[in-house]
């Protein structure tokens, strides 16, 4: 080789014959007896190489002569470390609002409860650690800004509504469903919360959607929304749809709140036309049952009198049979006496004389009244 050198030596580096150690520099020494390359003494590439090796074969706990020692060292080395890992990567806390959903080479293995838990270390096995009791909520339109939709009346209202989910641990698979079946759960619940919304409205009218009917369409439209994500099976519970606005679009709201005005004043004059009949109606009956009785007693007196003049007929009738002339002298004289009773009227005999002073007002009165003083008088 070119680096031999004749008078002895290991290598081309190598000592020179006398022991003494040479110059190792493969280019010689330059004119001063240094090493020929630009800075002096070169250093000894196998002497870099041997304490590369030795600072290598301690770090990993084996002598400098000795390979089965720093093999057993390396050994040791990476058990430890295997150990650490393990130590490190081999557990994980599951909070109490969380599930733990552990998966086997990115493969579902099982889901585990809240606590302290074991696993294999990574990247064998890795955990998930989804939020499962807590209630989200998904906002869709706003009172300023809401999501215009066509009712089944043909006309365009502005609904504001949230949707309040949470992950479904009613059924063992729930978590699992919703990690992994659905890529994104909150968009996906938005999209089909204003696709049910709209099916809802286009099939109700306007003016139950703005007065008493929005808790019937909060409740058509949540059952509509779960079922829906029944069907994607996303692992989703929906709560509650609140509906926090629905009112006509600003362009045309001023004309609805006449209308709604306008019904409303219907709705009184109609409560009032109510209560007046509640008054007027009772009344009315009152007085037709008042001139009832009033007609039936009338009816019943007047029959009762012409039953009573009736009897007193035929009981003079037979008296008459009887005796007919007495009967007709007695009933001529009580006619006269009832006629003549209340005139005024003084009868003179003009066989009786010339009678020289007769108090005609006194006589009147007198006559009239003897019968007061002696009902008796006239029935001897």
């Amino acid at each position: 080789m070119p680096w031999n050198d004749n008078a002895g030596g290991g290598g081309p580096w190598g000592s020179g014959s006398g022991g003494r150690k040479q110059n190792n520099n493969p280019w010689g020494s330059g004119p001063g007896g240094g090493g020929r390359g630009p800075g002096g003494d070169a250093p000894d590439l196998d002497d870099l190489v041997r304490r590369f090796q030795d600072r290598l074969g301690g770090l990993f706990g084996g002598g400098k002569g000795g390979k089965g020692g720093g093999g057993f060292g390396l050994g040791v080395v990476i058990a430890g470390a295997a150990v650490l890992w393990v130590l490190i990567t081999g557990w994980y806390v599951v909070g109490p609002n969380q599930a733990g959903v552990v998966l086997r080479f990115g493969e579902y293995a099982r889901t585990t409860t809240p606590g302290f838990r074991l696993k294999l270390p990574y990247p064998i096995e890795t955990v998930e650690l989804p939020e499962v009791t807590d209630t989200q909520t998904v906002q869709l339109g706003s009172a300023q800004r809401g999501i215009l939709m066509l009712t089944r009346d043909e006309n365009i209202v502005s609904i504001g509504f949230t949707v309040q989910w949470r992950v479904d641990t009613s059924y063992p698979s729930g978590v699992r469903d919703f990690l992994f079946n659905v890529r994104d759960v909150p968009t996906t619940i938005g999209a089909v919360s204003e696709s049910a919304m709209r099916e809802i409205i286009g099939t109700t009218d306007l003016l139950p959607i703005i007065t008493g009917g929005r808790v019937e369409v909060s409740q058509r439209a949540r059952d509509l929304i779960q079922e829906t994500m029944n069907e994607y099976t996303a692992g989703v519970q929906i709560l509650n749809v609140n509906l926090q606005t629905a009112q006509p679009p600003d362009a045309v709201v001023e004309a609805f709140r006449d209308v709604d005005a306008a019904a409303q004043d219907a709705e009184r004059v109609r409560l009032e036309a109510t209560a007046y009949a509640n008054q007027v109606i009772p009344n009315a009956r009152g007085d037709a049952a008042r001139l009832t009785q009033q007609a039936q007693a009338y009816r019943d007196s007047v029959i009762a009198e012409a039953e009573g003049q009736a009897d007193r007929f035929n009981a003079i009738y037979t008296e008459y049979a009887q005796a007919p002339v007495v009967t007709r002298q007695r009933m001529f004289l009580e006619t006269m006496e009832r006629v003549l009773g209340r005139a005024e009227l003084i009868i003179l005999d003009s066989d009786g004389g010339a009678v020289p002073y007769l108090p005609l007002d006194q006589l009147g009165r007198q006559r009239v009244a003897a019968p007061a003083a002696d009902p008796n008088t006239a029935g001897g």
